[in-house]
């Protein structure tokens, strides 16, 4: 199996189990609170970066599509990771 194939299988698949979806939700939720919060900081506005990471990681998602857009969002961040990782050990395409 070559690293596009596998790519697809980890995308794909990690989601459709317990413990792969709630990894990924983990995993989404970290990296949108991490792109949020990261303008405020860059603005120098720490105040306002302390309160979104406050409201964004502490607080639970309001509807069904914010769970699953964190879901996709660490299921591809993590695909790439995975496929950069298979990449550089020298896996075939």
């Amino acid at each position: 199996m070559g690293v596009g194939v596998g790519f697809v299988k980890y995308v794909i698949f990690t989601p459709l189990t317990i413990v792969g979806f709630i990894s990924m939700y983990i995993f989404g939720g970290v990296i949108i609170t991490l792109f949020s919060t990261l303008q405020y900081l860059t603005a120098g506005n720490f105040l306002q970066a302390f309160w979104n990471y406050f409201v964004i990681s502490a607080l639970p998602p309001t509807s069904i599509s914010k769970v699953i857009i964190q879901v996709i969002v660490g299921t591809l961040i993590a695909g790439i990771k995975w496929f950069i990782a298979m990449a550089q050990r020298g896996v075939p395409f």
